[in-house]
């Protein structure tokens, strides 16, 4: 739980030749193998106002960000990369692994549908040199426990098949495969690394998996949180979630000293892999970030805090103590999602650096050209400066409140309302204000979506945001997306708790 891995770059044996050419193309090597380690970002959409691809893709370039893993193939995001620079690992959702891991057809088609046709056109970046390999990453998460082992037959399959697919296109020395898994595959019954292995329930499918991925040059993916280790542990050390520990809490294992579960987590899969044979096998962290709403762990500090003692080490070049290498990551994420399923918790739509309109949260140096931190995305537009709120003239105990309530949040995004949330101390009726107004934004201002029952709502020009809480205006989006899942399963009852909760600290 909560552990995080590193990479390992790998070595290529190389023919002699004359020493000025040789440190010629040994500075050239550098050159590629610092693009190919630099920063990555997720871009998830699930969002009810997206920002244009080509707003995003300036986005990512004016912020340095040198490689970005998708979750889906959408043609339109994938153009948008054409002749940008920036690599991309291009997702295929965990609801098309039957059709891929039983037919190889079908998996030809993607190929040639979302891989080829860029590449042999000399558009998205996917990958355009030996040394810039990039990634298909097939499925996401799949063997999550909240999929019931849905996926487990169709995984590898799917896998096998996506990679014979490149072979066949002449791309599988270019482009590789691989699955983004979460954190929970191994574990360790003592909560030393060195005793880290695959999960028991699991064991044989993985050494599958990671054979695979090691006889064809492919890395072993995982996605590690240490705020989820926060989140699901009160008893868990603050301190220690974070890269700057200032408190007591440290972990010795052997000769080797741990003082974050980072690198704990990391190094928990490196014995995982080396225990089975595998320890030279590369890893990409293919998500790793610190949301900033929902819960009271969920905040702009602690987001920063975490988020820029990661980077500090990326910057640095510092590894973990069993792969003091620098590390391949994708921070998650590069936009709020105000779509996203709330099932893991309400911080769930909140991962973003950048809020749903591209614009920053906090200071953060990604070690690039932009040392005054994080760009803005440019152009975007907003709708009118006004925001629906509960009318003054409402009362508290209108029998419609609860249900007008209701309404609003199940049809928009409520999750700033809470204990130690953004906006956890408004009254009453702020809390109704805010879940009109989310609806009303999300309605893209609809003169309609502010007529709640008995004259409850009413517009107002009149900024109603208080210290850390926000009333957003919603941006101008000719577009509305749904986006692909990232890896978690959406249950009603977790809205359905969330809506009661919140009502019972309105009332």
């Amino acid at each position: 739980m909560g552990l995080v891995k590193g990479v390992a770059l790998s070595t290529r044996r190389q023919r002699q030749q004359p020493l000025g050419l040789a440190l010629c193309c040994l500075s050239i090597l550098q050159l590629l193998l610092s693009s190919v380690s630099g920063i990555g970002v997720n871009w998830g959409t699930q969002t009810t106002h997206p920002l244009p691809p080509s707003t995003v893709v300036t986005m990512l370039r004016d912020n340095g960000f040198q490689k970005v893993k998708l979750f889906d193939a959408d043609s339109a995001t994938l153009n948008a990369f054409a002749n940008s620079g920036i690599q991309i690992m291009v997702g295929i959702p965990n609801d098309m692994l039957y059709t891929l891991a039983n037919s190889e057809q079908a998996a030809d088609n993607w190929v040639a549908k979302n891989v080829s046709s860029h590449i042999s056109s000399g558009g998205v970046d996917i990958s355009n040199f030996e040394l810039f390999t990039r990634y298909v990453a097939v499925g996401n998460e799949p063997f999550l426990s909240t999929y019931n082992g849905s996926f487990l037959g169709t995984t590898l399959p799917a896998l096998q098949n996506i990679h014979s697919a490149l072979k066949k296109a002449g791309l599988d020395t270019r482009v590789k495969v691989t699955v983004p898994l979460n954190a929970d595959v191994y574990e360790s019954p003592t909560n030393l690394p060195s005793d880290g292995n695959f999960r028991s329930d699991i064991q044989d499918l993985m050494l599958s998996i990671v054979k695979f991925l090691s006889d064809n040059g492919a890395p072993f993916t995982v996605n590690i949180y240490p705020f989820i280790s926060l989140y699901t542990n009160p008893n868990f050390p603050l301190g220690f979630a974070f890269f700057n520990n200032s408190s007591s809490s440290s972990l010795t294992d052997g000769g080797k000293t741990y003082d974050n579960v980072f690198d704990a987590n990391h190094d928990t899969l490196v014995w995982a892999l080396q225990k089975n044979g595998y320890g030279n096998l590369s890893i990409v962290i293919g998500e790793i970030g610190w949301p900033t709403d929902g819960d009271k762990n969920a905040n702009l500090n602690y987001a920063q805090q975490f988020n820029q003692g990661f980077m500090n080490n990326v910057i640095a070049g510092k590894g973990t103590p069993m792969r003091p290498a620098p590390v391949d990551a994708y921070l998650f994420s590069l936009l709020d999602e105000d779509a996203k399923s709330i099932q893991p918790g309400n911080f769930e739509r909140h991962w973003g650096l950048f809020y749903i309109d591209g614009q920053p949260k906090y200071a953060l140096s990604l070690g690039t050209m932009n040392s005054n931190g994080l760009v803005p995305a440019r152009g975007v537009t907003y709708l009118s400066q006004q925001w629906c709120i509960m009318s003054p003239s409402a009362s508290l105990d209108d029998p419609q409140v609860a249900s007008s309530v209701s309404y609003a949040c199940a049809r928009a995004d409520c999750t700033s309302l809470g204990y130690g949330t953004s906006c956890g101390d408004l009254n009453a009726q702020g809390n109704i204000s805010y879940a009109f107004n989310s609806y009303y934004q999300q309605n893209n201002q609809l003169e309609s979506a502010c007529l709640f029952p008995n004259n409850l709502s009413a517009v107002t020009s009149n900024d109603p945001s208080t210290g850390t809480c926000k009333f957003r205006i919603m941006i101008q989006s000719q577009t509305v997306t749904s986006g692909v899942e990232g890896g978690r399963g959406f249950s009603i009852s977790s809205f359905v708790t969330f809506v009661g909760v919140f009502l019972s600290a309105c009332f």
